[in-house]
């Protein structure tokens, strides 16, 4: 089976490290969980959530009850591509709650390990790159 065969299908987050260059780690969104998926066409979607968020009453939330419920979650929806070689994937993105998302791209660095999906961002935070990496299981 080749890798766009094997990507193919519902994922359930297993775990989100985030590590600096000196190989410190840290879990950005706690024990977080999320799902990713990916058809045949071509689309994907994926969405990852800090748990236990405080709840926010519709009309009711403040500014910053608000503000820790977005930051709190990615989610994000469009097109995919996988690279030739098949170590990376890129998200074309038509939807995201982050409305800076849109239109743009979301290259992940990829991998499969045994029946576990690998992926990897670099993200630039100030002076430092910081690796972020997600580790996905296939639901049944």
């Amino acid at each position: 089976m080749n890798c766009a065969q094997r990507l193919i299908g519902d994922w359930t987050l297993l775990s989100y490290d985030a590590i600096t260059p000196d190989g410190t780690r840290s879990l950005p969104f706690g024990h977080a969980v999320g799902r990713l998926s990916y058809d045949a066409h071509g689309h994907m979607s994926g969405q990852v959530m800090r748990p236990g968020r405080a709840r926010v009453s519709l009309g009711e939330g403040n500014a910053q009850q608000v503000r820790a419920a977005y930051i709190g979650y990615i989610a994000y929806f469009g097109r995919y591509q996988i690279n030739a070689s098949g170590d990376s994937v890129t998200h074309f993105v038509d939807g995201a709650l982050n409305p800076a998302w849109v239109g743009g791209e979301q290259v992940r660095q990829m991998r499969f390990d045994g029946d576990l999906l690998v992926l990897q961002a670099d993200v630039q935070k100030g002076q430092q790159l910081i690796k972020h990496v997600l580790t996905w299981r296939k639901l049944p």
